[in-house]
């Protein structure tokens, strides 16, 4: 029989493995890593991404059909799409075989143009700078400072999580016009501000547009008033153009022979063309109003929220001119999710909209 506690002559008790059956110790587990995600899955506001992180847009929150478009928006597309196509299917061709080709031709890069530079307002980072949270997890703190001229996250005088930030921000910051943001819990520039409809702080803020379902600042300003300068000049282009058709003779004699061989059953067609085009037309009216106004605040170099509450543009910077600077954040960076959540408040529920019983709101 074995006999345990004591030593055999040739070996030393203290120097001999321990078998299995000696009570082995079991070797140290192994601690795995926390699950890392793309920062563009666990983006901590209503800003939604799409295409992999290529393309981002504004959460909608109160007229919202999805988390990605809002009624707004569509009313836009369609006040857009649904003159053109009339345009492109019976205008153009009859333009074209009367050999009328500049005309066509404009209005078709015109309507290019429209639609790349809506396309580039909706879907595009507006200038966001990330926040506390977001810093830390992807520890971009050097590469932001770097890219601001300034320390964001104020770590000289505020605590790693922000706690009291907005009581210990450097004077130096203060004199010069840059705030705390109590959401974020970052110092913002004097030109930046919180959107509560996209919850981010944003570069330059000029407005949240819902027309364009995002926000409007330094990142896509150029692409908001190119949209809106496009989008008249379509207008122009479009619009006389379907009315002189319509009221042609050749036209009219198609519609009577339509209405004689439907017996009247396509005049409600025609009656609501007729309001859909009356409805363009005052939405082309409003188009010219709102590039007037804000053709009047590059010339002043306001933005639409320092002319409203009437704050002064302490650094002078233009509002058009000006550089659009870099992306502030990496979409693609890998991040553990739960660096993200707040130690001091819960995660906040997902906005609802108008199709959320339908669409859901699972992740992609």
């Amino acid at each position: 029989s074995r006999v345990f506690g004591k030593g055999t002559e040739d070996a030393d008790l203290e120097l001999q493995p321990l078998g299995a059956g000696d009570g082995e110790i079991a070797p140290p587990r192994q601690v795995h890593e926390r699950p890392r995600k793309p920062l563009h899955r666990v983006w901590p506001s209503r800003s939604k991404f799409f295409c992999k992180g290529a393309l981002m847009t504004g959460g909608e929150t109160e007229m919202g059909i999805t988390q990605n478009c809002s009624v707004p928006n569509l009313c836009v597309w369609t006040c857009i799409l649904a003159p053109c196509s009339l345009y492109f299917f019976w205008v153009f061709p009859h333009l074209w075989k009367q050999g009328s080709y500049a005309m066509p031709l404009a209005t078709l890069a015109v309507f290019l143009m429209a639609s790349g530079f809506l396309l580039a307002t909706c879907c595009s980072d507006p200038g966001i700078i990330p926040r506390r949270e977001v810093i830390l997890a992807t520890k971009s703190a050097a590469t932001l400072e770097a890219a601001l001229g300034y320390d964001a996250l104020a770590r000289s005088s505020v605590p790693l999580d922000g706690r009291g930030g907005g009581r210990n921000l450097p004077v130096e910051l203060t004199s010069r016009g840059y705030r705390w943001c109590r959401t974020c819990r970052i110092i913002r520039p004097p030109r930046a501000s919180h959107c509560p409809d996209c919850d981010n702080c944003v570069l330059r803020y000029d407005h949240h547009c819902p027309f364009v379902n995002n926000c409007v600042g330094q990142r896509n300003y150029h692409f908001f008033f190119g949209f809106v300068t496009s989008v008249l000049c379509l207008a122009l282009l479009v619009l006389p153009v379907l009315f002189w058709f319509f009221n042609s003779d050749n036209f009219e004699l198609a519609v009577d022979g339509l209405n004689s061989v439907s017996s009247g059953v396509l005049k409600p067609v025609f009656y609501a063309l007729i309001l859909c085009g009356s409805l363009v037309g005052i939405a082309a009216l409003l188009s010219f109003v709102l590039w007037s106004y804000h053709l009047f605040l590059i010339a002043t170099r306001r933005t639409t929220k320092e002319f409203r509450r009437n704050i002064p543009n302490l650094d002078e910077e233009p509002t058009l001119c000006a550089s659009r600077g870099p992306r502030l954040f990496d979409p693609w960076a890998l991040v553990d999710p739960r660096d993200l959540i707040r130690a001091d408040e819960a995660p906040p529920p997902p906005m609802g909209t108008i199709c959320s019983a339908c669409w859901g709101d699972d992740e992609y």
